[in-house]
């Protein structure tokens, strides 16, 4: 079994970056901007630090997000707004600017060959697009569980069009009643002995405990993208530790992706 998710060159850099679109998808809202430079380094899993271009302070701190997608010069992020700075970035629209810091952490490994199983939950299903269509490219067979709470926040699911993708919904709105870990556990199961699938997901910390357990109990590789509040984005602050085995981990540095094995639930 790898050890974990492959380090990668952490270096970042601080790019102003035009906004060309700004839409809503449901509750969440998908924002695209360019940068030859960021399109090039980024890697599956690791995010970004983004604020409004401009000399006003209010929000001081940028936000982290995850990479939603990559396209030549073009990335996108899918964003909720809830919070002072996620509300702020939802306001931006095309011809806006941004400042952007990264890439930054370090990513999924997707140097496997087995299937690949990609579990998300509600905005936690914002990095899984650009992992989804990393490994598809590469020839793997992919399958992603997509769960929210309701039709309204489901409908981010449009964003996964062309992958062989399951809705599930809490409220039985859209797709299939439940949990996305339930219909994860369920396709392990119908999945060849042998065969090695591995597991990438990223949600609410109840969530990844869940498919933690879900890996051991099946005996797969699972790497999960932890949730956790960033301040700096680089280490320095030291505000996102995660519980691990040996101590304590910042998932903005040594994550955000984790082995399921290497954190304490």
């Amino acid at each position: 079994m790898a050890a974990g998710p492959v380090p990668v060159d952490n270096r970042a850099d601080l790019y102003d970056c035009p906004v060309v679109e700004s839409r809503s998808v449901g509750a969440y809202r998908l924002i695209s901007f360019t940068s030859r430079e960021l399109a090039a380094a980024a890697r599956p899993g690791q995010f970004l630090m983004v604020r409004e271009a401009g000399p006003q302070l209010d929000p001081l701190l940028p936000r982290p997000l995850g990479i939603h997608a990559v396209d030549s010069d073009l990335m996108s992020m899918l964003i909720e707004p809830k919070g002072k700075g996620t509300l702020a970035l939802a306001n931006v629209r095309m011809g806006d600017r941004l400042e952007v810091l990264g890439p930054l952490g370090h990513g999924f490994d997707i140097a496997g060959k087995g299937p690949a199983v990609i579990a998300g939950g509600g905005i936690g299903v914002a990095p899984l697009g650009f992992l989804a269509r990393k490994l598809a490219g590469a020839g793997r067979e992919v399958s992603c569980f997509l769960g929210f709470r309701s039709r309204h926040e489901a409908v981010a699911a449009e964003l996964f069009r062309g992958l062989n993708s399951e809705i599930m919904t809490e409220d039985g709105s859209l797709g299939t009643p439940g949990l996305a870990t339930q219909s994860l556990n369920a396709h392990l199961k119908s999945i060849p002995a042998g065969s090695s699938p591995e597991i990438f997901a990223c949600g609410p910390s109840p969530m990844l405990k869940s498919i933690a357990a879900i890996a051991e109990a099946n005996g797969a590789r699972a790497q999960v993208s932890v949730d956790s509040h960033m301040a700096c984005g680089v280490g320095a602050c030291q505000g996102c530790v995660v519980k691990a085995a040996g101590g304590f981990r910042k998932a903005c540095s040594d994550g955000p992706v984790f082995e399921t094995g290497a954190i304490e639930w």
